[in-house]
Protein backbone atom coordinates (compact mmCIF):
# COMPACT_ATOMS: atom_id res chain seq x y z
CA UNK A 1 0.00 0.00 0.00
CA UNK A 2 2.80 2.54 1.10
CA UNK A 3 4.68 1.99 -2.49
CA UNK A 4 1.34 2.42 -4.48
CA UNK A 5 0.85 5.66 -2.52
CA UNK A 6 4.18 6.89 -3.27
CA UNK A 7 3.52 6.11 -7.11
CA UNK A 8 0.59 7.70 -7.15
CA UNK A 9 1.82 11.19 -5.37
CA UNK A 10 4.95 10.88 -7.96
CA UNK A 11 3.16 10.69 -11.20
CA UNK A 12 0.23 12.67 -10.55
CA UNK A 13 0.25 13.20 -14.31
CA UNK A 14 -0.09 9.77 -15.42
CA UNK A 15 -2.58 8.62 -12.45
CA UNK A 16 -5.22 11.68 -13.95
CA UNK A 17 -4.64 10.14 -17.31
CA UNK A 18 -5.48 6.38 -15.80
CA UNK A 19 -8.64 7.80 -14.12
CA UNK A 20 -9.71 9.98 -16.76
CA UNK A 21 -9.59 6.10 -18.55
CA UNK A 22 -11.25 4.48 -16.29
CA UNK A 23 -14.22 7.37 -16.23
CA UNK A 24 -14.08 6.82 -19.83
CA UNK A 25 -15.19 3.28 -19.38
CA UNK A 26 -17.13 3.45 -16.80
CA UNK A 27 -19.42 6.02 -18.76
CA UNK A 28 -19.93 3.20 -21.62
CA UNK A 29 -20.24 0.87 -18.74
CA UNK A 30 -22.79 2.53 -16.94
CA UNK A 31 -24.60 3.36 -20.12
CA UNK A 32 -24.74 -0.13 -21.09
CA UNK A 33 -25.49 -2.01 -18.05
CA UNK A 34 -29.56 -1.64 -16.79
CA UNK A 35 -32.26 -4.06 -16.88
CA UNK A 36 -32.05 -4.05 -20.53
CA UNK A 37 -28.44 -4.95 -20.99
CA UNK A 38 -26.81 -3.60 -24.48
CA UNK A 39 -23.48 -4.53 -25.72
CA UNK A 40 -20.83 -2.08 -24.88
CA UNK A 41 -20.27 -2.07 -28.90
CA UNK A 42 -23.64 -1.17 -29.86
CA UNK A 43 -23.16 2.06 -26.50
CA UNK A 44 -19.69 2.87 -28.78
CA UNK A 45 -21.81 3.16 -32.21
CA UNK A 46 -24.96 4.69 -30.55
CA UNK A 47 -22.86 7.60 -28.90
CA UNK A 48 -20.24 8.04 -32.08
CA UNK A 49 -23.59 8.20 -34.49
CA UNK A 50 -25.45 10.91 -32.05
CA UNK A 51 -22.73 12.80 -31.75
CA UNK A 52 -21.50 12.83 -35.08
CA UNK A 53 -24.88 13.95 -36.15
CA UNK A 54 -24.61 16.72 -33.97
CA UNK A 55 -21.40 18.02 -35.30
CA UNK A 56 -22.22 17.34 -38.88
CA UNK A 57 -26.21 18.49 -38.45
CA UNK A 58 -26.90 15.34 -40.52
CA UNK A 59 -29.61 12.51 -39.21
CA UNK A 60 -28.83 9.48 -41.26
CA UNK A 61 -29.98 6.37 -40.08
CA UNK A 62 -27.82 3.83 -37.62
CA UNK A 63 -28.12 0.21 -39.08
CA UNK A 64 -27.73 -2.68 -37.25
CA UNK A 65 -28.91 -1.42 -33.91
CA UNK A 66 -32.55 -1.16 -33.13
CA UNK A 67 -34.45 2.01 -32.45
CA UNK A 68 -35.49 0.99 -29.22
CA UNK A 69 -32.30 0.42 -28.22
CA UNK A 70 -31.13 3.56 -30.06
CA UNK A 71 -33.64 5.70 -27.20
CA UNK A 72 -32.58 3.69 -24.86
CA UNK A 73 -28.73 4.52 -24.74
CA UNK A 74 -29.27 7.90 -25.92
CA UNK A 75 -32.14 9.71 -24.32
CA UNK A 76 -32.13 7.25 -20.94
CA UNK A 77 -28.91 6.53 -20.29
CA UNK A 78 -26.19 8.67 -21.62
CA UNK A 79 -27.45 11.63 -19.96
CA UNK A 80 -28.45 10.45 -16.65
CA UNK A 81 -24.38 8.55 -16.66
CA UNK A 82 -22.93 11.66 -17.65
CA UNK A 83 -24.77 13.64 -15.39
CA UNK A 84 -24.00 11.48 -12.46
CA UNK A 85 -20.19 11.94 -13.50
CA UNK A 86 -20.71 16.10 -13.17
CA UNK A 87 -22.35 15.81 -10.03
CA UNK A 88 -19.63 13.19 -8.50
CA UNK A 89 -16.99 15.58 -9.54
CA UNK A 90 -19.05 19.23 -8.75
CA UNK A 91 -19.67 17.58 -5.21
CA UNK A 92 -16.08 16.48 -4.72
CA UNK A 93 -14.47 19.70 -5.74
CA UNK A 94 -16.80 21.79 -3.28
CA UNK A 95 -15.99 18.76 -0.72
CA UNK A 96 -12.15 19.80 -1.01
CA UNK A 97 -12.99 23.43 -1.01
CA UNK A 98 -14.55 23.90 2.06
CA UNK A 99 -12.45 21.19 3.96
CA UNK A 100 -9.52 23.63 3.24
CA UNK A 101 -11.52 26.80 4.15
CA UNK A 102 -12.29 25.78 7.38
CA UNK A 103 -9.62 23.12 8.00
CA UNK A 104 -12.49 21.16 9.33
CA UNK A 105 -12.36 16.98 8.44
CA UNK A 106 -16.38 17.13 8.92
CA UNK A 107 -16.55 19.76 6.35
CA UNK A 108 -18.29 18.85 3.19
CA UNK A 109 -20.49 20.88 0.71
CA UNK A 110 -23.43 20.64 2.73
CA UNK A 111 -22.07 22.89 5.39
CA UNK A 112 -23.52 26.30 4.10
CA UNK A 113 -27.10 25.10 4.59
CA UNK A 114 -27.22 24.11 0.42
CA UNK A 115 -28.71 21.08 0.89
CA UNK A 116 -31.72 22.01 3.15
CA UNK A 117 -32.24 25.22 0.88
CA UNK A 118 -32.42 23.44 -2.07
CA UNK A 119 -34.95 21.13 -0.29
CA UNK A 120 -37.08 23.75 0.83
CA UNK A 121 -37.33 24.95 -2.61
CA UNK A 122 -38.11 21.49 -4.97
CA UNK A 123 -40.65 21.22 -1.98
CA UNK A 124 -42.75 24.51 -2.39
CA UNK A 125 -42.38 23.56 -5.66
CA UNK A 126 -43.49 19.79 -6.03
CA UNK A 127 -46.29 20.42 -3.04
CA UNK A 128 -47.48 24.03 -3.16
CA UNK A 129 -46.76 24.93 -6.95
CA UNK A 130 -44.69 27.39 -6.19
CA UNK A 131 -42.67 27.94 -9.40
CA UNK A 132 -42.82 29.61 -13.24
CA UNK A 133 -45.44 27.61 -15.58
CA UNK A 134 -42.99 28.50 -18.89
CA UNK A 135 -40.54 26.55 -17.00
CA UNK A 136 -42.31 23.26 -17.17
CA UNK A 137 -40.27 20.37 -15.80
CA UNK A 138 -37.49 22.07 -14.38
CA UNK A 139 -39.42 23.59 -12.06
CA UNK A 140 -38.59 21.87 -9.39
CA UNK A 141 -34.74 21.74 -10.70
CA UNK A 142 -35.61 26.07 -10.47
CA UNK A 143 -37.33 25.90 -7.38
CA UNK A 144 -33.88 23.94 -5.73
CA UNK A 145 -31.69 25.76 -7.30
CA UNK A 146 -33.39 29.42 -6.51
CA UNK A 147 -33.24 27.59 -2.34
CA UNK A 148 -30.25 26.99 -2.72
CA UNK A 149 -28.61 30.59 -3.68
CA UNK A 150 -31.11 31.95 -0.87
CA UNK A 151 -29.55 29.59 1.50
CA UNK A 152 -25.79 30.31 0.49
CA UNK A 153 -26.65 34.02 0.37
CA UNK A 154 -27.97 34.21 4.11
CA UNK A 155 -25.98 32.22 5.64
CA UNK A 156 -23.07 34.84 4.30
CA UNK A 157 -24.59 37.57 5.11
CA UNK A 158 -25.20 36.16 8.80
CA UNK A 159 -21.49 34.88 8.92
CA UNK A 160 -20.01 38.01 7.79
CA UNK A 161 -18.35 40.30 10.35
CA UNK A 162 -15.79 43.17 9.73
CA UNK A 163 -15.99 42.29 5.91
CA UNK A 164 -14.87 39.26 6.42
CA UNK A 165 -15.53 35.44 7.27
CA UNK A 166 -14.10 33.09 9.36
CA UNK A 167 -14.87 29.41 9.21
CA UNK A 168 -16.10 28.99 12.80
CA UNK A 169 -19.24 31.38 11.87
CA UNK A 170 -19.67 30.17 8.54
CA UNK A 171 -19.85 26.61 9.87
CA UNK A 172 -22.28 27.57 13.64
CA UNK A 173 -24.38 29.57 10.71
CA UNK A 174 -24.81 27.20 8.16
CA UNK A 175 -26.16 24.40 10.71
CA UNK A 176 -28.09 27.31 12.06
CA UNK A 177 -29.78 27.95 8.71
CA UNK A 178 -29.58 24.61 7.78
CA UNK A 179 -32.01 23.32 10.48
CA UNK A 180 -34.46 26.47 10.31
CA UNK A 181 -34.76 25.21 6.61
CA UNK A 182 -34.95 21.85 7.29
CA UNK A 183 -38.02 22.73 9.63
CA UNK A 184 -39.88 24.48 7.36
CA UNK A 185 -39.45 21.55 4.77
CA UNK A 186 -40.58 18.28 7.43
CA UNK A 187 -43.82 20.92 7.85
CA UNK A 188 -44.77 21.16 4.55
CA UNK A 189 -44.39 17.56 3.72
CA UNK A 190 -46.10 16.59 7.03
CA UNK A 191 -49.08 19.14 6.12
CA UNK A 192 -49.48 18.00 2.24
CA UNK A 193 -52.33 16.44 1.45
CA UNK A 194 -51.40 14.86 -1.97
CA UNK A 195 -49.33 11.23 -0.66
CA UNK A 196 -48.22 10.89 -4.31
CA UNK A 197 -46.23 14.23 -4.19
CA UNK A 198 -45.13 13.47 -0.70
CA UNK A 199 -43.31 10.06 -2.03
CA UNK A 200 -41.98 12.28 -4.84
CA UNK A 201 -40.64 14.87 -2.57
CA UNK A 202 -39.23 12.26 -0.32
CA UNK A 203 -37.75 10.60 -3.25
CA UNK A 204 -35.71 13.49 -4.29
CA UNK A 205 -34.59 14.90 -0.83
CA UNK A 206 -33.17 11.30 -0.87
CA UNK A 207 -30.91 11.92 -4.06
CA UNK A 208 -31.23 10.13 -7.70
CA UNK A 209 -30.70 10.32 -11.33
CA UNK A 210 -33.57 8.56 -12.42
CA UNK A 211 -35.09 11.43 -14.37
CA UNK A 212 -32.11 13.30 -15.85
CA UNK A 213 -32.37 14.59 -19.98
CA UNK A 214 -30.29 16.33 -21.50
CA UNK A 215 -31.41 19.63 -20.51
CA UNK A 216 -29.66 18.93 -17.31
CA UNK A 217 -25.70 18.56 -18.09
CA UNK A 218 -25.27 22.20 -20.09
CA UNK A 219 -25.94 23.71 -16.68
CA UNK A 220 -22.95 21.35 -14.65
CA UNK A 221 -20.72 20.97 -17.60
CA UNK A 222 -20.42 24.82 -18.00
CA UNK A 223 -19.47 24.41 -14.32
CA UNK A 224 -17.10 22.20 -13.56
CA UNK A 225 -14.18 22.94 -15.87
CA UNK A 226 -13.48 26.71 -15.10
CA UNK A 227 -14.53 25.39 -10.67
CA UNK A 228 -11.62 22.71 -11.57
CA UNK A 229 -8.90 25.42 -13.45
CA UNK A 230 -9.91 28.11 -10.49
CA UNK A 231 -9.12 26.11 -7.55
CA UNK A 232 -5.99 24.54 -9.38
CA UNK A 233 -4.60 28.02 -9.16
CA UNK A 234 -5.79 28.29 -5.67
CA UNK A 235 -4.05 25.20 -5.24
CA UNK A 236 -0.71 26.99 -3.04
CA UNK A 237 -2.71 29.67 -1.09
CA UNK A 238 -4.92 26.53 -0.10
CA UNK A 239 -1.52 24.52 0.93
CA UNK A 240 -0.71 27.82 2.61
CA UNK A 241 -4.03 28.25 4.40
CA UNK A 242 -3.86 24.85 6.17
CA UNK A 243 -0.46 25.67 7.54
CA UNK A 244 -2.72 28.08 9.62
CA UNK A 245 -3.74 31.41 9.21
CA UNK A 246 -0.77 33.60 10.75
CA UNK A 247 1.32 31.08 8.10
CA UNK A 248 -0.69 31.86 4.63
CA UNK A 249 -0.60 35.67 5.77
CA UNK A 250 2.81 35.76 5.96
CA UNK A 251 2.90 34.21 2.90
CA UNK A 252 1.24 36.82 1.42
CA UNK A 253 -2.14 34.73 0.79
CA UNK A 254 -5.12 36.97 0.68
CA UNK A 255 -7.51 35.77 2.64
CA UNK A 256 -10.85 37.52 2.33
CA UNK A 257 -9.76 37.05 -1.49
CA UNK A 258 -9.37 33.12 -1.60
CA UNK A 259 -12.09 32.19 1.29
CA UNK A 260 -14.61 34.32 -0.66
CA UNK A 261 -13.76 32.55 -3.95
CA UNK A 262 -14.01 29.29 -2.27
CA UNK A 263 -17.40 30.32 -1.15
CA UNK A 264 -18.85 30.95 -4.29
CA UNK A 265 -17.11 28.22 -6.57
CA UNK A 266 -18.43 25.72 -3.82
CA UNK A 267 -21.70 27.57 -3.60
CA UNK A 268 -22.66 27.37 -7.69
CA UNK A 269 -21.26 23.94 -7.79
CA UNK A 270 -23.55 22.45 -5.02
CA UNK A 271 -26.90 24.54 -5.59
CA UNK A 272 -25.78 22.93 -9.29
CA UNK A 273 -25.73 19.40 -8.34
CA UNK A 274 -28.65 19.09 -5.48
CA UNK A 275 -31.01 21.27 -8.30
CA UNK A 276 -30.24 18.06 -10.55
CA UNK A 277 -30.12 15.37 -8.97
CA UNK A 278 -31.28 16.20 -5.32
CA UNK A 279 -29.60 15.60 -1.93
CA UNK A 280 -26.85 13.38 -2.51
CA UNK A 281 -24.35 12.88 0.87
CA UNK A 282 -21.09 11.58 1.30
CA UNK A 283 -19.24 11.88 -1.62
CA UNK A 284 -18.11 15.43 -0.50
CA UNK A 285 -17.15 14.36 2.75
CA UNK A 286 -15.62 10.84 1.82
CA UNK A 287 -13.71 11.18 -1.49
CA UNK A 288 -11.37 13.95 -0.58
CA UNK A 289 -10.20 12.42 2.66
CA UNK A 290 -9.80 8.86 0.74
CA UNK A 291 -7.81 10.58 -1.75
CA UNK A 292 -6.02 12.91 0.42
CA UNK A 293 -4.86 9.09 2.59
CA UNK A 294 -3.06 8.49 -0.89
CA UNK A 295 -1.61 11.54 -1.86
CA UNK A 296 -1.38 13.85 1.06
CA UNK A 297 -2.67 17.19 1.89
CA UNK A 298 -0.82 18.86 -1.55
CA UNK A 299 -4.31 20.38 -3.14
CA UNK A 300 -2.32 20.57 -6.29
CA UNK A 301 -2.62 16.89 -6.16
CA UNK A 302 -5.90 16.42 -4.47
CA UNK A 303 -8.15 18.52 -6.47
CA UNK A 304 -7.41 16.76 -9.65
CA UNK A 305 -7.53 13.17 -8.36
CA UNK A 306 -10.32 13.91 -6.01
CA UNK A 307 -12.45 15.17 -9.18
CA UNK A 308 -12.09 12.23 -11.25
CA UNK A 309 -12.12 9.56 -8.29
CA UNK A 310 -15.42 11.40 -7.46
CA UNK A 311 -16.83 10.90 -10.70
CA UNK A 312 -16.05 7.68 -11.28
CA UNK A 313 -17.23 6.87 -7.68
CA UNK A 314 -20.61 8.24 -8.63
CA UNK A 315 -20.97 6.35 -11.86
CA UNK A 316 -20.47 2.94 -10.13
CA UNK A 317 -23.23 4.28 -7.47
CA UNK A 318 -25.70 4.96 -10.11
CA UNK A 319 -25.42 1.74 -11.39
CA UNK A 320 -25.85 -0.16 -8.23
CA UNK A 321 -28.97 1.80 -7.30
CA UNK A 322 -30.45 0.38 -10.89
CA UNK A 323 -29.53 -2.96 -10.44
CA UNK A 324 -29.97 -4.29 -6.93
CA UNK A 325 -33.55 -4.48 -6.97
CA UNK A 326 -34.51 -3.95 -10.84
CA UNK A 327 -37.13 -2.22 -12.12
CA UNK A 328 -37.58 -0.21 -9.51
CA UNK A 329 -34.43 2.36 -7.99
CA UNK A 330 -33.04 2.55 -4.75
CA UNK A 331 -32.32 6.61 -4.25
CA UNK A 332 -28.36 6.86 -4.87
CA UNK A 333 -28.27 8.84 -1.30
CA UNK A 334 -29.01 5.71 0.55
CA UNK A 335 -26.14 4.08 -1.84
CA UNK A 336 -23.69 6.37 -0.89
CA UNK A 337 -24.04 6.64 2.79
CA UNK A 338 -23.81 2.45 2.68
CA UNK A 339 -20.50 2.61 1.38
CA UNK A 340 -19.68 5.58 2.45
CA UNK A 341 -19.58 5.45 6.13
CA UNK A 342 -17.80 1.78 6.07
CA UNK A 343 -15.23 3.09 4.06
CA UNK A 344 -14.68 6.31 6.30
CA UNK A 345 -14.48 3.99 9.70
CA UNK A 346 -12.11 1.66 7.74
CA UNK A 347 -10.09 4.67 7.02
CA UNK A 348 -9.87 5.71 10.82
CA UNK A 349 -9.40 2.55 12.17
CA UNK A 350 -7.06 0.48 10.12
CA UNK A 351 -5.20 3.10 7.65
CA UNK A 352 -5.04 5.25 10.39
CA UNK A 353 -5.77 8.03 8.84
CA UNK A 354 -5.68 11.92 10.38
CA UNK A 355 -7.19 14.94 8.49
CA UNK A 356 -4.22 17.50 7.51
Amino acid sequence: MKQFCRLVKTHTFLTCLVLAAVLLVSIVIGIGTGPVAIPFAEVWRVMFHRLGGLLTGSELPLEGVRESTQNIVWFLRAPRVLLGALVGAALTLSGVGMQAFTKNPLAEPYVLGISSGASLGAVLAMLLGVSLPVLGRLSVSAGAFAGALVSILLVYLLARTRNAVTPIRLILVGVAVSAMFQAFTNYIVYTAPDDAAVREATFWMLGGLGSAEWADVPLLAGLVPPALLLMLALAKPLNAMMMGDSSAITLGVNLNVVRNLLIVITALLTASSVAVSGCIGFVGLVIPHLVRSVVGPDHRKLIPISMLTGAIFLIWVDVGARMIKPPAELPIGILTAFLGAPLFLWMIKVRRYEFQ
